[in-house]
């Protein structure tokens, strides 16, 4: 009886200890097993008319499941449902929307991934469903353009949630805020200076899922020829001019590097300062008529000038000037070129004390070297308004008025903007067309 009793006490111990192996087992797939990782599945945020989604699911144990399920009006599509039996899991697929029976507008988005016995993601999010392109045509546009100059295109985009003008390489958003009709779309453009070449421009709408449409602008583009100049650094205007900029005394550096501190490190500066300055501009024109130039002024340089700096018998650095110097009398009054809003007053750089007016439609004024300052940021001005005095701060030889004109953060000259005739043909008619 004695050894039944034992045998028992030990097939009990091995049932009480297979037992626990199992349960042990058992709790580390449970707790051991990692919810699956997705990765990807952003691509099923916008569904246009087709798309090809790649995404992975990822986990430590075999994937046994994996499903998407688009949710709209309380219907619900299976776009995936498979069962990987493996680790990680790569997966391709073509959404057609229209084929599949999802209507335009808005769904939900339901992925859902299982691994090992218990283990799950689930994610849910918004999607928008967009089965057709917008429809984009040139309504009318200044045709030509002029290197350093600006276009105006105006277009009719039907189902388009977003329309620019695409050129060397950049985007430039069109607005609908200033039409009755929401289906026209109004940009003017710059030209860049270093543009090389015929530009291709291009007119894009695209919409909330990411379908879009591509028409040309056509566009006969008339490069010019600008000025070069050679300037001669001295010494001493080193010491009178750069050096005080720098808070710097004769001997604290080599007088080159401190010119170069000031025309290359220091122009770099404030132009990339003037970019952020820029980036928010009014949806709409703010201006009224040709822009004015600086009363009883001259020209002493013009836009677009290459200056080639010498330094004891040789070009030490280069630089272009993106605006018109004029000067007339030491702290002539500086007024407002036309009406718009200030989008900085302050210290700029190799500007010195400037002001920057916004005329709405990424069109802006620059005015520096000012001895003083008389509008603070956001005051309405009007043309003419007196926004300050000329006068030498920042990198300037002498008492004047820079004057630079920006369209979108991109210099443009001037000289068009002084052209009631150019305005009126090349812009004005151009938004106005009857299409």
């Amino acid at each position: 009886m004695r050894s039944v009793s034992k045998i028992g006490k030990v097939v009990s111990l091995a049932l009480a200890a297979g037992f626990l192996l199992i349960a042990g087992i058992v709790a580390y797939n449970i707790f051991a097993t990692k919810p699956p990782v997705l990765t990807g599945i952003d691509g099923f945020e916008k569904l246009p008319i087709k798309k090809d989604i790649s995404f992975m699911a990822q986990s430590n144990r075999k994937i046994k499941s994996i499903d998407i399920v688009v949710t709209q009006d309380g219907n619900a599509v299976t776009l995936l449902s498979e069962k990987p039996d493996k680790p990680e899991a790569e997966f391709k697929i073509t959404v057609e929307p229209r084929v599949v029976g999802l209507s335009d507008g808005e769904a939900s988005v339901t992925v859902t991934a299982k691994a090992g016995l218990f283990a799950k993601t689930r994610k849910t999010f918004p999607t928008v469903i967009r089965s057709s392109s917008p429809a984009l045509s040139i309504i009318d546009s200044s045709y030509i353009t002029d290197q350093g100059s600006g276009l105006a295109v105006l277009v009719d985009a039907k189902k388009a949630d977003k329309v620019y003008i695409r050129a060397l390489e950049r985007e430039f958003a069109a607005t609908n805020s200033i039409y009755a009709d929401k289906n026209r779309f109004f940009a003017i453009i710059p030209i860049d200076i270093e543009t090389q070449g015929s530009p291709v421009i291009t007119a894009v709408a695209e919409d909330a899922a990411g379908n879009s449409v591509t028409v040309p602008v056509a566009t006969i583009y008339k490069p010019k020829v600008y000025k070069k100049d050679t300037i001669t650094i001295t010494d001493d205007f080193i010491r009178r001019h750069i050096l005080p900029l720098l808070h710097k005394n004769e001997g604290d550096m080599p007088l080159l590097d401190a010119f170069l501190e000031v025309n290359e490190k220091w122009r770099k500066e404030t132009e990339d300062k003037v970019s952020q300055i820029v980036k928010k501009t009014a949806d709409k024109i703010l201006w009224n008529g040709p822009f004015v130039q600086m009363k009883n002024s001259k020209v002493f340089a013009g836009f677009g000038d290459q200056r080639s700096y010498r330094y004891e018998g040789k070009d030490v650095s280069h630089s272009r000037h993106m605006g018109f110097d004029l000067a007339s009398l030491a702290n002539s009054p500086v007024y407002a070129a036309n009406s718009g809003v200030v989008a900085y007053a302050g210290e700029l750089g190799i500007y010195g004390n400037a002001v920057v007016i916004d005329h709405g439609l990424g069109l802006m004024t620059l005015y520096g070297h000012l001895s003083a300052i008389d509008v603070k940021e956001g005051a309405a001005v009007e043309k003419t308004t007196v926004i300050g005095k000329s006068g030498m701060t920042g990198f300037a030889a002498g008492d004047h008025l820079h004057f630079g004109v920006l369209l979108h953060g991109v210099y443009i000259s001037p000289v068009h903007w002084w052209d009631k005739l150019w305005i009126d043909k090349r812009v004005l008619a151009v938004m106005n067309s009857k299409g």
